[in-house]
């Protein structure tokens, strides 16, 4: 979290920043980037600022947010097989579709899921101290072809923040696209986010 948010305060010392977030990256994301908003950075007295937030099926979540209890595997689907001793998350090649690939064919997932690496639980365990889409201009990108839980989760995650009470989401995309837009449709991603930049310029 800590060298995700130093790369991205290099960059408003001179740059206005969009910053894109995919799935649980959202959480992290999310409390990294506090005090680097454009009025936090012209008050610094630097050029640039994070000027607009995507959040792409993410964990939109307030402050004060823990996905599972410390030690424990609580609120995690089946498909995420835990080793709560080492601390990590893995997907099975077999569960790939299902969990990321929905809207591809079986032998592009294959090749996919050879990529697929354990994930700390860390993210899980942590509890966010900060929500950076109630100061900096949000979009989120909602991929109705995802699994059905996960839609209604992403659906309840940005009004649940709507009703939270301060917040600067001004943009909710809709898509027919599973989990993972920018593999099985990269040419509207693409356009999506220059789109979504642009009216930041």
């Amino acid at each position: 979290m800590s060298k995700r948010s130093g790369t991205v305060s290099d960059l408003v010392q001179e740059h206005d920043v969009v910053v894109v977030m995919h799935s649980f990256s959202g959480m992290t994301g999310g409390t990294a980037l506090e005090g680097l908003d454009k009025q936090a950075c012209a008050a610094k007295g630097l050029r640039g600022g994070v000027v607009r937030l995507i959040y792409i099926v993410a964990f939109l979540v307030p402050e004060g947010f823990q996905h599972s209890p410390y030690g424990t595997r609580d609120n995690m689907i089946p498909e995420m097989r835990t080793d709560l001793e080492a601390g990590i998350i893995t997907v099975r090649p077999e569960d790939a579709k299902a969990m990321f690939y929905q809207d591809m064919d079986d032998a592009t997932v294959a090749e996919l899921a050879k990529d697929l690496r354990p994930q700390s639980f860390g993210a899980y365990w942590s509890t966010t101290t900060y929500a950076a889409w109630r100061d900096i201009p949000t979009t989120y990108i909602l991929c109705t072809g995802d699994k059905p839980t996960t839609v209604a989760a992403a659906q309840h995650l940005v009004d649940s923040a709507k009703a939270s009470g301060r917040h600067r989401i001004d943009n909710v995309i809709k898509v027919d696209a599973g989990h993972s837009p920018f593999i099985s449709r990269p040419d509207w991603t693409a356009a999506t986010l220059i789109q979504e930049a642009i009216r930041e310029g």
